[in-house]
């Protein structure tokens, strides 16, 4: 049983929803994020999120840092972008309470189950808008506890 939740359910478009970046999901200038990270896993249409708003970047990076030690930063939206290029934004506190999913309307491809040409188009178009968007905030010190970057 997950334990109570005082976030409201609904997402709200001006709110911060951030994903976790690791290595290798970030461009050569350390810049940017690639925008695979906004791509489902295989036979999946979720993307696990944190919403900022309500949990605050040092519980972000402390997140991110429990994924393995290959984080390095956190990638941030607002879900009215995210709204915009067409995917979803929803609460999913079965996990932990401020755990969203973004959702593509396309189920990711498996080696068993490929995309069709035009459902692959949209799902390519919506994940590389979303990684254009995104502000990518390289962490000064991933190893850390907390977040001591600038402002997300």
């Amino acid at each position: 049983m997950v334990p109570m939740c005082d976030i409201p359910i609904p997402i709200d478009g001006n709110e911060k929803i951030v994903r976790a970046v690791m290595k290798g999901s970030v461009n050569k200038s350390n810049t940017a994020v690639k925008p695979r990270i906004f791509r489902s896993r295989p036979g999946a249409d979720e993307v696990s999120v944190i919403r900022h708003d309500y949990k605050g970047a040092d519980f972000c990076k402390d997140h991110g840092r429990s994924r393995g030690a290959d984080y390095v930063g956190l990638a941030v939206l607002l879900a009215t972008q995210i709204r915009k290029v067409g995917s979803d934004v929803f609460d999913s506190r079965d996990e932990f309470c401020g755990h969203a999913h973004i959702a593509h309307g396309i189920v990711a491809a498996t080696p068993n189950e490929p995309l069709s040409p035009l459902d692959n188009l949209k799902l390519d178009k919506k994940v590389e808008a979303l990684g254009a968007l995104a502000s990518y905030y390289p962490d000064p010190d991933p190893t850390g506890e907390g977040w001591t970057g600038p402002s997300l």
